[in-house]
């Protein structure tokens, strides 16, 4: 990767380029006209998920014909170990919805740790810069960024120090509120393997009226874009995709993608109309499975994949752990492994797929890693049926005209908004990611919903003797008491909740019944708006709103 930063960004190969099809700098990439200002990306859409698929798949394939360059350029390599290890290059995800292996933080060391790595080399060892701590700019890349601050930046940062042209990462505070939210990663992903078995609602934030399940794997993707970036490239969809961990997170979105497609192989993207438009497509088009996916062609005769040829991922060549060769049964036991125990591990590589060489477009590359997954024991099944709690987001995408948090606390908290996401009764903070500026327009806004849920942190409750469960009652009483909700931007400035356009945040449950077995998931009832607990409270649902 440290090459591929440094290719002439003339290349449509070059980091930057490939970085720059996201969002900024708002140019043309292989030839694909813009029709406005924007990046060819697809968000709050229902190509959210297939459009990055090829996304990532462009990137890998070029990143693999690097290595490939760099194992045969190695000398002394009698044994060919560097040339096999190449080989079997296939890009890693960032499993944030896993705790780390050693108990350590959830932002993984190769990308926070240092600046500078050692290579281990046949003739001795190398210094390089990190690739995967930051991308340095050109003062020429600046020019091309007119949005303050990101114009000063020479190099991607996370969670600034400051907006001046001195700025560093502070990532230790990265992975401080990172780890805070932790726990509701593998909750809102396991919830939406279990609760949402249509396309539509589990691809994308945008509000569907009438329905209490407000989850979306989008959404689950804007909380770690948020909080990693906090006022820094990953939290702007204009400049996300400059900063080397956006790969890592999206390669895990699609594998998340990939595992709910393989539990539910009967629904797919479905026609709908785009809320926000991309570079490619205009607010208000109607789109469906064989929309093009532009700017990735498939073939050299000009015509785009489109969602339709993206279904499967080892028709592109490559798989994930989970769900290679796989029963429903064994990638529920599988996933059942990671996200349900303590077990797992954070950075890993695509799967192999055995007999697949295939290439849909140039930048297509087969998949080569052979990793086996860890085999982990998971915790014993629950038995008979309990109550999910959860807790509903619904607000305006461009209520703060720029990207914002939502933070949800069970208990008191410091009424300093610069402690919000580290608070010990956070139970996690949601994120609202937008381009550098989203103008506010009531009579077009585009409403986008997200879910953070409370049963893990109202059963900690009543393990220390604070509430009980079993009491339906005086649970929503218990809510009604220590259910908060605060609203920040980006500069940790606290904005009053009455005051966010749209805001609603609600609180549902749902009757489950616990899955008797390793290999099965518990089974969900319909999802119920308890409105008592946040009606007449500021920004809360009251009765009468819509759901």
């Amino acid at each position: 990767m440290n090459q591929m930063q440094q290719m002439d960004q003339s290349d449509v190969r070059s980091y930057y380029q490939l970085s720059g099809i996201h969002g900024r700098p708002f140019t043309e990439w292989d030839g694909v006209p813009l029709i406005q200002q924007l990046g060819y990306c697809s968000h709050t859409s229902n190509l959210f998920s297939t459009w990055h698929r090829p996304y990532v798949a462009a990137f890998e394939q070029v990143l693999y014909d690097i290595v490939q360059d760099v194992a045969n350029s190695i000398q002394n390599d009698s044994t060919g170990e560097y040339k096999t290890a190449a080989s079997t290059f296939r890009h890693p995800y960032w499993d944030w919805a896993a705790p780390s292996t050693d108990g350590g933080p959830v932002l993984p060391a190769p990308v926070s740790g240092s600046p500078y790595i050692v290579l281990k080399l046949p003739n001795g060892t190398q210094t390089i810069s990190n690739p995967l701590y930051q991308y340095k700019f050109t003062i020429s890349d600046l020019t091309s960024f007119p949005d303050s601050p990101f114009n000063v930046w020479r190099e991607t940062l996370r969670y600034p120090s400051t907006k001046s042209a001195a700025a560093s990462s502070q990532n230790p505070l990265v992975s401080q509120q990172i780890s805070q939210s932790q726990d509701t990663y593998a909750q809102r992903f396991m919830n939406l393997l279990q609760a949402y078995p249509r396309f539509t609602n589990f691809s994308n934030s945008a509000w569907t009226p009438n329905s209490p399940g407000y989850d979306s794997l989008e959404s689950l993707h804007n909380q770690i874009h948020g909080l990693v970036g906090n006022g820094g490239h990953m939290a702007i969809i204009d400049y996300a995709g400059f900063d080397p961990i956006f790969w890592l997170h999206h390669t895990q979105t699609d594998r998340l993608l990939a595992i709910w497609q393989a539990l539910h192989p009967d629904s797919y993207v479905e026609t709908s109309n785009e809320p926000i438009g991309s570079a490619v497509l205009a607010a208000g088009t109607q789109t469906d499975v064989n929309t093009p996916l532009k700017p990735f062609h498939k073939d050299t005769a000009g015509n785009f994949l489109t969602s339709a040829d993206v279904t499967n991922v080892e028709k592109l060549g490559y798989s994930y752990p989970e769900i290679q060769g796989k029963s429903q049964s064994e990638i529920k036991a599988a996933v059942n492994a990671l996200y349900a125990s303590s077990s797992g591990k954070t950075i890993t590589r695509r799967d192999t797929v055995e007999g697949h060489d295939t290439k849909l477009a140039p930048l297509i590359a087969a998949g080569l890693s052979n990793e086996a997954p860890v085999e982990t024991v998971p915790d014993p099944p629950a038995t008979g049926n309990y109550t999910e709690w959860l807790s509903n987001i619904r607000v305006a995408k461009d209520a703060m005209e720029q990207t914002f948090f939502i933070h949800i606390f069970l208990g008191d908290f410091n009424p300093d908004p610069k402690s919000w996401s580290f608070e010990p009764n956070l139970v996690g903070t949601h994120s609202i990611i937008t381009p550098y500026v989203m103008k506010r327009d009531p009579n077009q806004s585009t409403i986008v919903t997200g879910q953070i849920p409370l049963t893990r942190a109202l059963r900690a409750d009543e393990q220390n003797g604070l509430v009980d469960l079993g009491n339906e009652t005086g649970t929503k009483d218990y809510l009604t008491k220590n259910l908060h909700w605060r609203v920040t931007t980006m500069d940790d400035k606290d904005v009053p909740r009455d005051q966010v356009p749209d805001l609603r945040v609600s609180v549902v449950t749902a009757n489950v019944q616990a899955a008797q077995a390793a290999d099965q998931f518990p089974i969900w009832g319909e999802m119920k708006v308890q409105t008592d607990v946040t009606n007449g409270r500021p920004a809360g649902l009251g009765v009468g709103d819509d759901v």
